[in-house]
């Protein structure tokens, strides 16, 4: 049975891949800060599944899941977790990320959960992800972290953690190819969730299934590029 490490669990995309991989027969290692009472009935349904509190800007929590695995092997770490920011896309998000208007603890904070979160998640667990069969790390994306898409600028915080984040995984499918493992970077789609709002192109479910295609087909060629839900090549 293949095991997925999914972080960001609790709710949104995070959830949705909890339920999909689970539906699929992976093993499921679900993170997240807290616990939704949907994730909780997921779980005790499932004895492939379980549940754990991790936050992704919190490194000593990410070291005690590692002491709790140990030396669990892991076929995908799964890097979900993410923030738009302290004042959320719906709530008048992009005027707080104006040009102007900068909050720099704002921006400290997403970057420490946006791009610090999925780097320590992966120096952590690779030796875990190196002893699977699989050995994927795959970190979400996304469009507006795309320089080539940038037509319209703002969203300094948001954008700018994401186009770290492709630079990330760039680096990352460098240094870990030598040892199997292929790291990536998927834009999910912008898709209906909390975060992404509800005039959102695409339901939840479409985005991750269209990911979960994408990770299964990964190889050495995906290495180095920002990849869609659908498959298609990105931009940086």
């Amino acid at each position: 049975m293949a095991t997925v490490l999914i972080t960001g669990a609790n709710r949104g995309l995070g959830f949705e891949f909890a339920r999909q991989y689970n539906r699929a027969g992976w093993r499921v290692i679900a993170c997240g800060r807290s616990q939704s009472e949907a994730l909780n009935e997921l779980a005790a349904a499932s004895a492939a599944m379980s549940l754990h509190s991790v936050d992704v800007a919190d490194h000593d929590s990410i070291d005690r899941l590692a002491a709790e695995l140990q030396d669990q092997p892991i076929d995908l770490l799964l890097n979900n977790a993410g923030i738009f920011g302290t004042v959320p896309f719906g709530a008048g998000g992009i005027s707080h990320q104006a040009f102007g208007a900068t909050d720099f603890a704002n921006w400290e904070e997403v970057l420490r959960v946006n791009l610090f979160g999925p780097m320590k998640m992966a120096e952590t667990f690779v030796e875990n992800v190196a002893r699977s069969q699989q050995k994927k790390i795959v970190t979400l994306s996304s469009m507006v972290g795309s320089m080539g898409l940038n037509t319209i600028g703002g969203l300094y915080a948001y954008r700018t953690s994401k186009a770290a984040v492709n630079m990330l995984m760039h680096s990352m499918g460098i240094d870990l190819k030598k040892r199997g493992i292929l790291a990536v970077a998927i834009h999910p789609g912008w898709a209906r969730t909390e975060m992404g709002g509800t005039n959102a192109e695409i339901e939840a479910e479409e985005g991750v299934a269209g990911v979960m295609r994408v990770i299964e087909q990964l190889d050495e060629s995906s290495l180095g590029k920002l990849l869609s839900y659908t498959g298609k090549v990105m931009p940086y």
